[in-house]
C-alpha cells in the first residue's frame, strides 16, 4: 500500500512533533503494509529555500528509520490552492510530488474559494495532476458534493481520508466520504486513499478500520483498496494515467470469476443508489 498524505516530518508544520513521534508513525504504517509513503508538509504560501532545505533535511532524517520498517519515504507538499500555483510550479518550484507531475492541494474547510475551479484548471494545463485533500472534510462538499465531483471529472483525483469512512472526523464527514467514494466510481472519477496522519494517534490507527468498512461494505471492496491505496498512488508518483475503477476491475483477478455486472453493485445498495444511473 502507498500513503500520498501525511505529516511525517518532526516540528515543520503541525504534524509529527519529534523524531520518535515519527518513528511510531513508521512503525504504525509498516504494521498496516504500507510500503511507501510520501512526506506532504503543509505550504501556505510559495515554496522558499529555508523551508524546502528543512524538509530536505528532515527526511534525510526519516529514511534511515524508514527503511528499517520496509517504508520508502518520498517528499511532497500539501498546497494551499491558490491563483499562482500552477505559474510557481511550471516555472521550476520543486512543491510538486516526489518531482513527478502530481500535485496535493487543500481548499479551506469552511467556503469554496471563488478561484478554485481556475485554478485547478491552470494546473492541468500546466502538465501537472492536481489531487484535492480530504473533499469530505469541507463544509460546502458536504452541502454540495457536485463541487467535487465535477472537478474530478474534469480531471483532479480526489484524495479521500480512509478514517472517513468510520465516523472518526464525525456523521457528516462519515456520509460524505462514502457518497464520495460512491459517486466517483460510477462516474470513472480516480480516488486515492490516504491517512493525513498528523501523528501515531487516531487518524492512523483508524485507517484499517476505514480500509475493512470499504472492503466489506462496497462491492469489489478488496479491488477497490487495492485500486484507491496501490494502484491509483503508483501510478501518480510515476506520472501515469489513471485508469478509472470500472476498467480497471476488469482486468483485474477476481476470485470466482463472477460477473461484475449481472447485479445491482452492494455499494449502490449500502448507499441507497441502487436503480439510480448517471449523476441521480
Amino acid at each position: 500500500m502507498i500513503d500520498l498524505h501525511l505529516h511525517l516530518l518532526p516540528e515543520i508544520d503541525d504534524g509529527s512533533s519529534s523524531l520518535q513521534m515519527s518513528r511510531a508513525m513508521l512503525e504504525s504504517l509498516a504494521r498496516q503494509g504500507v510500503t511507501r509513503v510520501v512526506a506532504t508538509p503543509h505550504l501556505m504560501q510559495p515554496l522558499t529555500d529555508d523551508y524546502h532545505h528543512l524538509a530536505l533535511s528532515l527526511l534525510d532524517q526519516i529514511r534511515p528509520l524508514a527503511a528499517t520498517h520496509g517504508v520508502s519515504v518520498d517528499l511532497g507538499y500539501e498546497h494551499l490552492l491558490a491563483p499562482g500555483l500552477a505559474a510557481r510550479l511550471h516555472a521550476g518550484e520543486p512543491s510538486n510530488m516526489a518531482g513527478g507531475s502530481a500535485v496535493l492541494v487543500e481548499l479551506p474547510f469552511v467556503g469554496w474559494p471563488w478561484h478554485a475551479e481556475s485554478s485547478l484548471f491552470a494546473l492541468r494545463v500546466a502538465g501537472f495532476t492536481p489531487i484535492l485533500a480530504h473533499p469530505e472534510r469541507y463544509l460546502e462538499v458536504q452541502k454540495q458534493p457536485e463541487l467535487a465531483l465535477v472537478a474530478g471529472e474534469q480531471g483532479t483525483v480526489l484524495q479521500l481520508t480512509s478514517g472517513s469512512f468510520t465516523g472518526v472526523y464525525g456523521k457528516a464527514v462519515e456520509r460524505s466520504a462514502r457518497h464520495l467514494l460512491a459517486a466517483a466510481i460510477e462516474r470513472d472519477i480516480p480516488v486515492v486513499l490516504a491517512s493525513d496522519a498528523h501523528s501515531d494517534g487516531h487518524r492512523l490507527s483508524s485507517v484499517p478500520e476505514g480500509l475493512q468498512w470499504i472492503r466489506r461494505k462496497v462491492e469489489d471492496g478488496d479491488l477497490v483498496v487495492e485500486w484507491a491505496n496501490g494502484v491509483v498512488p503508483s501510478k501518480l508518483l510515476q506520472s501515469e494515467p489513471v485508469p478509472p475503477f470500472q476498467r480497471w476491475a476488469q482486468t483485474a483477478a477476481r476470485p470466482g470469476g463472477s460477473d461484475r455486472r449481472s447485479r445491482p453493485p452492494l455499494w449502490k445498495k449500502a448507499l441507497g443508489l441502487a436503480g439510480r444511473s448517471g449523476r441521480g
